[in-house]
């Protein structure tokens, strides 16, 4: 039926799913208080709000959560839950000089849709909500009871998935779409650890705002200024001064592809040391964290077919007493965080006189490949994009898989290596976007009828 009438699920239900997306990216739902129990601001809570509204309208039983943590549309009566949780809340814009459009002002330009929260997970969410809309609109009846799961902060501390696991019912199967296509079989542990201390330092520096993504702005005020903006010109890092301070520019990136950006606090960082300001934060910095991602140095080689460990600065903050300089991990599925990772470079720190504070392990999520769940995705995919060469992969990012068992990651993204999650002038292409909608049609069929 899908095949038949392809050209009313990518017209007409495209057509609303699209506009749709394009009302939801305009609600800035970022989190503004990082503080852990922190209120919802009210532009995550119009967002939930919108997205609940919709899915009632449609005739699905809708519930949220009190404090607007999260909130979930249920449709049919099957004995089983299967689940489709996408993540409603977005990361900060950044510096918005670096933007050619306003972020939250969607626009359609050469074939694709440019704002914050098109590609992650607004756009992803809104194909899912209308391919299922199209599905039940032509008869269809699954075997599963569908809940769409919205979460208010996978981008931030994930409460919002602790407070559904522990007050509502956990799915006996689903997928979550904002990861990569064909399908995620392994995702890797990520770990989030401050390295922090005390220390008189000639100088002041600060930049970033969440763990999982690469500095791309930092201000320093402090000694040779000249010299150091001199310095990073030499090596191509683009540095002003304004009011006193001298601000230093990188280009962001996902924090599971720190490689993908340039980290203006580890340049920075490089550049003090290289001009003989003595800290001992940018003394580790520059020998054994400037560049060197798997930073193999401290932990050896920890590849395994997963990956390799990656390593991202987001946040730094350096006053005249104290630092504290964060990095999140990604480690490959094999190995153990705590004991590989952690405790490897606790050790290696407080030898340097640096403290290391753990903030949080998150869990992997391994499927075999030959898992039923694996093989009927991959089947579909193939069908859609007629790419018969397609693998399932792993990935460094971490996705709301994690929050509960049996989910899986399932698109949205078909490029890994042009990936725009996270970075400046976010954009998902149309073309993209109807691709992920047919396929998502045709793979909620599969995955939710019972053999």
């Amino acid at each position: 039926m899908i095949n038949v009438e392809k050209e009313i699920l990518l017209g007409q239900y495209f057509d609303q799913a699209l506009e749709e997306t394009k009302k939801i990216v305009a609600m800035p739902s970022y989190r503004r208080d990082l503080t852990y129990g922190a209120p919802v601001n009210e532009d995550t809570k119009n967002v939930l709000n919108h997205c609940i509204d919709l899915l009632k309208s449609f005739g699905f039983e809708t519930f949220i959560a009190p404090d607007y943590r999260y909130g979930y549309a249920d449709y049919g009566n099957g004995e089983k839950l299967f689940g489709i949780i996408c993540h409603l809340d977005v990361v900060p814009a950044g510096n918005i000089d670096e933007w050619n459009t306003n972020p939250f002002e969607p626009v359609i330009k050469d074939g694709k849709l440019i704002g914050r929260g098109t590609f992650d997970d607004k756009g992803p969410t809104m194909m899912n909500i209308f391919a299922f809309k199209y599905l039940i609109d032509h008869g269809f009846k699954p075997d599963y009871k569908i809940r769409f799961i919205f979460g208010t902060s996978e981008e931030t501390n994930w409460e919002c998935m602790e407070a559904y696991v522990k007050n509502e019912q956990l799915c006996d199967l689903g997928y979550v779409p904002d990861g990569h296509f064909p399908v995620v079989y392994a995702e890797k542990w990520i770990a989030d650890v401050d390295l922090v201390g005390n220390f008189e330092s000639e100088f002041e520096l600060k930049g970033g705002e969440v763990y999982n993504a690469v500095n791309d702005l930092v201000q320093y005020k402090g000694p040779k200024q000249n010299e150091i903006a001199l310095w990073l010109k030499n090596n191509n890092i683009d540095s002003y001064e304004n009011d006193g301070y001298l601000f230093v520019k990188g280009i962001s990136a996902h924090g599971s592809l720190p490689f993908k950006g340039v980290s203006a606090s580890t340049w920075l960082l490089k550049a003090i040391d290289a001009n003989g300001l003595k800290h001992p934060l940018a003394q580790f910095v520059a020998q054994y964290g400037h560049l060197n991602f798997d930073m193999k140095e401290i932990f050896g080689d920890l590849t395994d077919e997963t990956g390799d460990l990656t390593a991202c600065n987001g946040i730094v903050n350096i006053s005249k007493n104290d630092y504290r300089f964060t990095i999140n991990f990604r480690i490959p599925c094999t190995k153990n965080p705590q004991k590989d990772v952690v405790d490897v470079l606790e050790k290696f720190v407080n030898e340097r006189g640096i403290e290391l504070k753990l903030s949080s392990i998150e869990d992997r999520v391994y499927f075999p490949k030959d898992s039923e769940v694996v093989k009927n995705i991959m089947e579909v995919y193939k069908e859609v994009t007629g790419d018969l060469k397609a693998e399932p992969i792993a990935i460094g990012g971490g996705t709301f898989a994690k929050s509960m068992p049996n989910m899986i990651a399932f698109g949205a993204e078909f490029d890994l290596n042009d990936s725009t999650m996270h970075a400046y002038n976010e954009y998902v292409k149309i073309d993209d976007l109807k691709k992920m909608m047919e396929i998502y049609a045709k793979s909620l069929v599969k995955l939710t009828k019972l053999k």
